[in-house]
């Protein structure tokens, strides 16, 4: 307690900002991300990426560094890509997630009324993330590419008839028919399907 104590007002406001920071992006990851993608090499780098972005946006604040040249170098930490292999987009989103949280973290002011916003959005971010990864819309229809054979070339003219025709050949509750090619010496129709 008495270290805190001798610490300047500032050091202390950084330092409970660097900690809120840190839970947050733990959360969001060990907590959020890993059980629903489970690749436990990636919570290394975003909790890492998480802190850095902590940090500059920390000192860019204190140094009152021009706003263009700081948002710059943050579309610089936002479009990171390893030269191993690429991230899917979820994995970005997510680092997006963690420089985002962890810039606000930085720059909020150490008024009352502030640190309940950055709170906020916090909250708000583990929320929605949490959420989503929880959330699994139900498929309404399924589309494959399929060839078949049709006795009369002229049913590509009457959509219901086509339609029809794919449902008894293929037995799935066909709904639309997209032809996409047609040979008329063999009678095949290459088409998109879609079925529930």
């Amino acid at each position: 307690m008495e270290t805190l104590s001798v610490l300047p007002p500032q050091a202390i406001d950084f330092l409970i900002r660097l900690i809120f920071n840190l839970v947050t992006i733990f959360i969001l990851i060990r907590f959020i991300y890993y059980p629903n993608n489970g690749q436990k090499e990636l919570i290394f780098t975003f909790i890492i990426i998480g802190v850095v972005a902590f940090l500059i946006a920390s000192v860019l604040n204190r140094a009152k560094i021009d706003f263009a040249m700081a948002i710059g170098m943050f579309a610089v930490f936002s479009i990171i890509r390893y030269r191993t292999p690429p991230f899917e987009v979820k994995e970005m989103t997510y680092l997006f997630a963690v420089i985002g949280i962890s810039v606000i973290n930085a720059l909020v002011e150490s008024k009352n009324i502030e640190w309940l916003a950055f709170l906020m959005a916090d909250i708000i971010l583990i929320s929605s993330a949490f959420a989503l990864e929880k959330y699994s819309p139900r498929k309404n229809f399924e589309k494959k590419p399929l060839t078949l054979n049709v006795a009369d070339i002229g049913i590509l003219k009457n959509k219901l008839l086509l339609i029809e025709e794919v449902k008894k050949q293929t037995n799935l509750d066909v709904f639309k028919v997209e032809v996409s090619k047609i040979n008329a010496t063999k009678k095949e129709v290459t088409a998109w399907i879609y079925f529930r």
